[in-house]
């Protein structure tokens, strides 16, 4: 029995470590993809001369969970709600937050561009979403030196703490 327990012990420690793990590679992976989107958006609004609903209805399409949720929920509420941009851009945002591994520097880099959305000419919104794509490019490379260094460390820790664990419980 004790036997069972000290194994089971073990092994949600290891899922715990192999799970902290798993959010730094999906960190990294999302702010990829959000650039990736925020080029997508650039290309329908500038060179597509897109709407901002449509464009963002056809960023959603063309990307997968979590990211193309944001810009689903977004297109929705432009073309349901009398409000600015920046407002919808915001709500949508705080409602998505929880559905990603993304941290704060990466939120507050979508907040910030979202206090721009729809409210200049094209040329100074595709100023906005390079802006904010520089600065995610930069937050991707952190995120990457982070999931590197630390991804290994966090499985050794979750197997390592489970041992423990179960030596200090014998």
């Amino acid at each position: 029995m004790k036997l069972l327990g000290a194994i089971f012990i073990i092994l949600a420690t290891s899922v715990f470590g192999w799970e902290i793990s798993g959010r730094l590679a999906r960190r990294t992976k999302q702010i990829r993809y959000l650039i990736t989107a925020f080029e997508a958006l650039e290309a329908e609004m500038v060179f597509g001369m897109t709407p901002l609903s449509l464009a963002c209805e056809q960023v959603s399409r063309r990307h997968d969970p979590p990211i193309s949720l944001l810009f689903h929920d977004v297109a929705s509420r432009l073309h349901k709600e009398e409000r600015p941009a920046p407002d919808i851009w915001k709500t949508s945002l705080k409602k998505w937050q929880r559905k990603t591994d993304l941290d704060k520097p990466e939120l507050k880099i979508l907040e910030q561009f979202g206090q721009t959305l729809g409210q200049q000419d094209l040329e100074n919104q595709r100023k906005q979403i390079r802006l904010a794509v520089s600065y995610l490019d930069k937050e991707e490379k952190h995120a990457f030196e982070r999931q590197n260094k630390f991804s290994s460390m966090y499985k050794s820790l979750g197997f390592l703490g489970g041992v423990l664990l179960v030596l200090i419980m014998l």
